[in-house]
């Protein structure tokens, strides 16, 4: 801790259950989708609801019958820098996780600038969510923009966690083991 030592992981390394279990794995990691269901319609060019048009396109003349249907259209986070903490402590959660110590950040905007800025040749800081334990199948005119890689399933809930997200320049990325020195003056033991 002295020397700031500190693991960033990636999103997509988090799907992978057999490594980290179902308490930190989440195989839907970075995931969500959007739904639109549909009891009858007939659309052409003009009344072409805007949600299925990233789907179906309807040229000018054309004409669609639509009958109990669903439209959903998946999408998927590019892989990602993601550095996860908790709102809150909590002693069974630190158990169900087989954490056996706790670090208090006292300053997080800083603590991740000083991580941000070390990095800063490798990713680009998107900033610090909250993750919104929701499903990951939603009404299209329910979703409100939300990242896919800040949905949790509602069953994570009482992990209330919170991801600190950075861009990566390059595409294939893997977990990275820094030395933040930086940071580590906002860090004590709890």
């Amino acid at each position: 801790m002295k020397k700031g030592k500190l693991r960033i992981g990636t999103l997509y390394e988090y799907r992978d259950i057999e490594k980290h279990g179902t308490v930190i794995g989440d195989k839907e990691e970075g995931k969500k989708s959007l739904y639109m269901d549909v009891k009858y319609g007939n659309w052409t060019h003009n009344n072409q609801p805007e949600f299925s048009k990233s789907v179906l396109k309807i040229g000018e003349g054309g004409v669609v019958h639509v009958i109990d249907s669903t439209i959903e259209v998946v999408e998927n986070s590019p892989n990602i820098f993601i550095f996860c903490t908790t709102e809150d402590f909590d002693q069974n959660a630190m158990a169900d996780f087989g954490y056996d110590c706790c670090v208090v950040i006292e300053k997080p905007e800083r603590f991740f600038s000083a991580i941000s800025h070390t990095i800063r040749h490798k990713a680009i800081f998107e900033g610090v969510f909250r993750c919104q334990y929701v499903s990951r199948r939603q009404p299209h005119d329910a979703d409100h923009g939300t990242h896919p890689a800040i949905i949790k399933d509602p069953s994570y809930k009482p992990q209330k966690e919170v991801r600190a997200l950075w861009k990566p320049i390059k595409k294939n990325i893997e977990p990275i083991i820094i030395e933040c020195r930086d940071a580590a003056r906002y860090c004590s033991l709890a």
